[in-house]
């Protein structure tokens, strides 16, 4: 039997998002990171001379002139609960820290689903990417860890291996968790998550799981590094990302982890999930040869993509009110992008400035294979306040943006988006290098259905456990905040 339309769609068809986590730069809450984007903050770190020197990065390179101190960093990468995850302290060590801080974001994800350990012999998919290596690459593993750990055997040789090559990602995240489902590595460079997102809701649909975890991981160590400037590339002289800006002057890298759980629509309805949203269209595309180059962008990629995932998702583009951007900040990345953008509505309708842009890099950095997912969850998060937020770092639009007459405009400010004739839906787009581009089609969450009138109780007890003391600790510490951030919540809907 076809399920019952929800706004003229399928619920059999499209895919909830019921559970997700994260480390972000300046968030690691979805309370925390609606305040940096409702109030437009910029949480990039500019290190001072002190703090590169510490971190050992040499004086006669951060005091030359063209080096820029800025990324977007994570607080306390080293942390990890090695016991918990069934690994020995050694192997921990050799394993790089985006391997580590993965299995940790898998795990919340799913508790914060519902599904944390017993999952009803449920088909769990793993859809991961990781970011460069730099563990090993860089050889802060080489100088840092190995002369306390030396690796004297072909075991220690192969955990080397499999801790810090991308390709064990997904896989180790479904060994240490139990998962049993397809478990699926995605690299297609700065698009790479938002691919993973894709495939795990095919694979959805497909029947090849019931769940699906879509994951990235960029971290890069050591954190404290910065860059050298380089005219004509893409990285920003000023430490500042400005997207669609006047004085655009290139990208910032930041370190970030996400993680989402994936269901299909009408099964998670059916099943009483929490549902913080609903992916209702996707489109990949790549540009082929359309392009100046292998690295450049390509408008008339960037339009098929949007345009397919308009099309599967059964919407026109009118009903968009809002677009999370690639939005790398360079002067000319971004107008290609916007052009790209411009001629897929324009297939649909004249109206103009009506969708607002956004884009979570200028409020976080540009985070390599994750930039995708913080775009996702921050979009999810815009649908569900029913707020347009303002554009950090914006005052004058680039001048090479044919903004008038335009579908879009570009806040300064957050403004209230109430509903209209249609549930709230936004665009999410993210491109890499290479050419593979996706979008995304998401509205906002259908109303749960009505709880019965639960009848007056006595006070509830709320039992805490953890692995040991320290998570013990961590674990009352954060029902704490959670209680205090939503005073009256039953806390029922706080356990699983």
């Amino acid at each position: 039997m076809t399920p019952t339309p929800h706004h003229g769609l399928r619920t059999d068809r499209a895919v909830a998002v019921i559970g997700l986590a994260f480390r972000l730069p300046g968030a690691d809450t979805p309370e925390d990171f609606w305040r940096i984007i409702r109030d437009g903050t910029d949480c990039i770190t500019r290190f001072t001379d002190e703090e590169l020197a510490a971190a050992g990065v040499p004086a006669e390179r951060y005091e030359a002139p063209d080096f820029v101190g800025a990324s977007g960093i994570l607080d306390d990468i080293t942390g990890f609960d090695a016991p918990h995850f069934g690994m020995s302290a050694r192997e921990a060590q050799l394993t790089d820290p985006q391997q580590r801080l993965f299995l940790e974001c898998a795990q919340h994800a799913l508790e914060n689903a519902g599904y944390p350990d017993e999952r009803d012999g449920s088909r769990v998919g793993v859809y991961a990417t990781t970011g460069y290596h730099l563990y090993t690459l860089e050889t802060y593993q080489l100088n840092n860890v190995l002369p306390s750990t030396p690796v004297a055997d072909w075991m220690a040789g192969m955990q080397i291996v499999t801790g810090n090559a991308p390709d064990f990602t997904a896989t180790r995240t479904a060994y240490r968790l139990g998962l049993t489902g397809p478990a699926v590595n995605v690299q297609t460079a700065c698009s790479s998550s938002l691919v993973a997102v894709q495939t795990a809701a095919q694979a959805l649909l497909a029947d090849d799981c019931d769940l699906a975890l879509a994951g990235a991981t960029a971290v890069h160590v050591p954190q404290v590094l910065g860059y050298q400037y380089v005219k004509g590339s893409i990285l920003s002289k000023s430490g500042r990302l400005r997207a669609f800006d006047a004085g655009a002057d290139g990208t910032v890298g930041g370190t970030g982890v996400a993680a989402v759980v994936l269901k299909r629509l009408d099964r998670a309805l059916a099943d009483g999930d929490t549902v913080r949203g609903v992916i209702r269209g996707w489109g990949v595309t790549n540009d082929g040869a359309d392009k100046k180059a292998y690295s450049a962008p390509s408008a008339g990629g960037q339009r098929a993509a949007v345009r397919r995932a308009l099309d599967r998702a059964g919407v026109g583009a009118d009903t968009i009110g809002y677009l999370e951007t690639h939005g790398t900040g360079t002067l000319k990345g971004d107008p290609i992008e916007f052009d790209g953008a411009t001629a897929a509505f324009r297939e649909d309708t004249d109206r103009t400035h009506y969708c607002a842009l956004g884009s979570t890099k200028a409020n976080i950095g540009h985070l390599d294979v994750a930039s995708g997912l913080a775009g996702l969850i921050k979009t999810l998060l815009v649908l569900e306040h029913g707020v347009v937020p303002p554009m950090a770092n914006f005052t004058t639009p680039n001048p090479l943006l044919a903004l008038d007459g335009s579908p879009f405009y570009i806040p300064a400010a957050a403004r209230p988006w109430p509903e209209g004739d249609h549930p709230r839906r936004a665009g999410l787009t993210s491109l890499g290098i290479g050419g593979t581009n996706v979008h995304l089609v998401l509205e906002q969450a259908p109303e749960p259905a009505p709880r019965p009138a639960a009848a007056a109780a006595p006070p509830d007890v709320l039992l805490v456990s953890g692995s040991s003391e320290e998570a013990l600790a961590a674990n009352a510490l954060a029902f704490r905040d959670r209680l205090r951030e939503r005073p009256g919540t039953p806390l029922a809907d706080l356990v699983t």
